[in-house]
């Protein structure tokens, strides 16, 4: 049996599929004293710092999720009463 034999010439990448767990790298200025505290709570907890500020802005992302829903819910509550 014979290998297929496949011609590549003139072939283009495609786009690259980004995982869902994938990290995207910025940079953000911080006064000394956050860093410093961030620093000191996650050698408390050993765990990268980087991993306690990501951790530290999604409960607050989730939180002002949770606020918004009970808000539109109480909105919704009085519209409905009215």
């Amino acid at each position: 049996m014979k290998k297929k034999r496949f011609n590549f010439k003139g072939a283009k990448r495609g786009p690259r599929l980004k995982k869902e767990n994938t990290k995207v790298a910025i940079s953000v200025r911080l006064d000394p004293d956050v860093v410093s505290w961030l620093r000191s709570e996650s050698e408390k907890k050993a765990i990268p710092y980087q991993t306690l500020l990501n951790s530290i802005l999604k409960q607050e992302m989730r939180g002002n999720e949770d606020k918004l829903r009970k808000e539109i819910r109480k909105i919704l509550k009085e519209e409905k009463a009215s």
